[in-house]
């Protein structure tokens, strides 16, 4: 009987990409096993629990009128449903295909997301202000040991794209679950952090907060503030780039508007619109008058790239306007995709690895702190914050560096400064790691939005851009994206 001859990669398309590929490294992978993968029934107790459905105004309400109560149930509220959510990702993780979840970059996030599901677990019930401190540090070392999360996840993503191991819808629905599902356990960490502090720095045994109070991450802040923030950070970069040569100004038209966001996220959509309208534009000029030379250059005025703001009741909705030549219809759907063909994301990969200062820790940073042995009570998770302080030598955390350490720390809801917006504007454009415009899409459909593109070849590009406010009335359920 004939064989029958079935589909795959073919071998020289594997062994060119070899020096880009992850291998599984069993020395790093000791809950990655087929009997520990699918039958963990701790895990899959947790994940058959309910979530506990939550707005950002309904978790701020413990902040209205912050007293030692709320705030000890405040923290226990964190300290049961973080675990019932890390492991609805562990589930998720194991419904993929065990040669998936295998891949290198996933199986780290799978272990980082056991070992916290395990060190919640073990986390004591908080009766007490002193607890509540030591709980505090706890959640801060989460936040920070998981900054790995974000590049494992991309990383993870290209490789499986290069072997073609999952769909590129199926791959887009998993990676975009797992960052959102992110975003929701981030706020909620960083927001009873942000009650914490607030309680410890009043002078009174009561706290009240403003009616409109949503949390110390969300800003009232201006749209023109922002869009004039994010051009500035990246004309100065292209300037660097394009020496001597005029830059598009931002025209904004429309009513400015002020209302309560995350400032980091806010940011970050709009200097990728503007990063690449301003190139783009640039480059669409430089192409039209390529006959003429330097002198004639530099008297040139590229066309503005203008934004069109209208508020709206519940929503503000942006328009940005390029003529940077436009793109071809068929990269359109591709734009916000996080799967790539096995040759774009071979190339990507190589992009990761020949950024500077890339640098990920061998193995979850979860595992060396041994929280998860922490069954002995609250003096022994004391003890095991001060023996990883001191495992240290210097007693700081390392933190991850470069451009994945920068959009690490954008993701986050903390108050992100202007270099880190700089860091990651002035990132090479011939680089690119193909995650930018995806990640744009994952934080505008978390916060109620929509981020489309519509282009002509040969003239420019519309993106249109719309956000929920947050904190009204018909505020969806974001937090609720376990």
């Amino acid at each position: 009987m004939q064989a029958v001859k079935q589909p795959g990669l073919r071998l020289s398309a594997i062994a060119s990409s070899l020096d880009f590929l992850m291998p599984f490294q069993p020395r790093y992978s000791d809950l990655l096993n087929e009997q520990h993968f699918y039958r963990n029934p701790s895990i899959l107790e947790l994940a058959n629990r309910p979530v506990h459905p939550v707005t950002l105004r309904q978790l701020a309400n413990f902040g209205h009128k912050l007293t030692e109560k709320k705030l000890l149930s405040s923290a226990n509220f964190v300290r049961t449903e973080l675990p019932i959510r890390l492991a609805l990702k562990v589930k998720e993780l194991q419904e993929l295909n065990f040669g998936i979840a295998n891949n290198y970059h996933l199986n780290q996030v799978y272990q980082s997301y056991c070992y916290c599901v395990n060190a919640f677990r073990r986390a004591p019930v908080i009766n007490s202000l002193e607890d509540n401190d030591r709980f505090c540090r706890f959640i801060s070392h989460v936040l920070d040991d998981h900054l790995i999360i974000l590049p494992h996840l991309m990383m993870g993503s290209l490789e499986v794209s290069v072997l073609k191991s999952l769909s590129q819808e199926k791959l887009d629905k998993f990676i975009s679950s797992m960052i959102r599902s992110r975003i929701s356990r981030r706020v909620i960490m960083e927001q009873h952090l942000s009650l914490s502090k607030s309680f410890q720095s009043q002078s009174n045994p009561v706290l009240v907060k403003p009616q409109n109070y949503i949390g110390e991450a969300f800003e009232q802040g201006s749209i023109y503030e922002h869009l004039r923030l994010t051009a500035d950070v990246v004309r100065s970069f292209l300037q660097s780039i394009y020496p001597g040569l005029k830059m598009p100004e931002l025209v904004i038209e429309g009513s400015d508007l002020k209302f309560e966001f995350l400032t980091s996220h806010l940011n970050y959509i709009f200097e990728e619109i503007l990063r690449n309208a301003f190139k783009a534009t640039i480059s669409a000029m430089l192409k039209r008058n390529k006959t003429l030379s330097q002198e004639e250059l530099v008297k040139l005025t590229p066309p503005a790239v203008v934004v069109q703001v209208v508020p709206r009741k519940d929503s503000v909705a942006i328009k940005f306007s390029d003529k940077g030549g436009g793109m071809p219809k068929d990269e359109l759907s591709k734009v916000w995709s996080f799967g790539k063909s096995p040759e774009l994301a071979s190339q990507y990969l190589k992009n990761f690895y020949k950024m500077s200062r890339y640098d990920l820790p061998d193995r979850p940073p979860m595992r060396d702190h041994q929280f998860w042995n922490m069954g002995a009570g609250r003096a022994d998770l004391e003890s095991r914050t001060d023996e990883t302080k001191a495992d240290s030598g210097t007693g700081e955390r390392k933190d991850l560096d470069g451009v994945l350490g920068d959009l690490g720390r954008m993701e986050s809801s903390k108050k992100v400064q202007k270099s880190t917006l700089l860091a990651l504007a002035r990132r090479p454009f011939e680089y690119t790691l193909g995650i930018s415009l995806p990640m744009c899409k994952v934080y505008t459909d978390y916060w109620n939005g929509t981020l489309e593109i519509y282009s002509v070849q040969g003239y420019g590009s519309d993106v249109y851009l719309t956000l929920g406010k947050i904190g009204t009335n018909h505020d969806k359920l974001q937090l609720d994206r376990a």
